[in-house]
């Protein structure tokens, strides 16, 4: 009883821990794109290119964020897909 109980809590504990990674990579993501849009901003207004260089970083910070996006996404389906295979095994055994 004690054993499945700490069982329990540790994966519930081990997927708050997870959740909290995984958002702080989609916080990066968002990130990427402020800082790079807001370099060319800050670029722009020292020469005097006005919107060039922002819309060169926002692009840059655009594609930058997709690619990360892409491999969270992998990330995530991988781990769906392991956990799934892991609860039918688990269904299968108590049968």
């Amino acid at each position: 009883m004690v054993d499945d109980r700490t069982t329990h809590r540790r994966r519930r504990t081990s997927s708050i821990a997870q959740a909290y990674r995984d958002s702080h990579e989609v916080m990066s993501i968002v990130l990427s794109i402020a800082v790079f849009a807001g370099v060319g901003y800050w670029l722009d207004s020292g020469y005097s290119w006005t919107p060039v260089l922002t819309i060169c970083g926002l692009v840059i910070g655009c594609l930058l964020a997709a690619v990360s996006l892409r491999q969270l996404l992998v990330k995530l389906d991988r781990r769906s897909q392991q956990h799934d295979s892991g609860s039918a095994t688990r269904e299968a055994s108590e049968e």
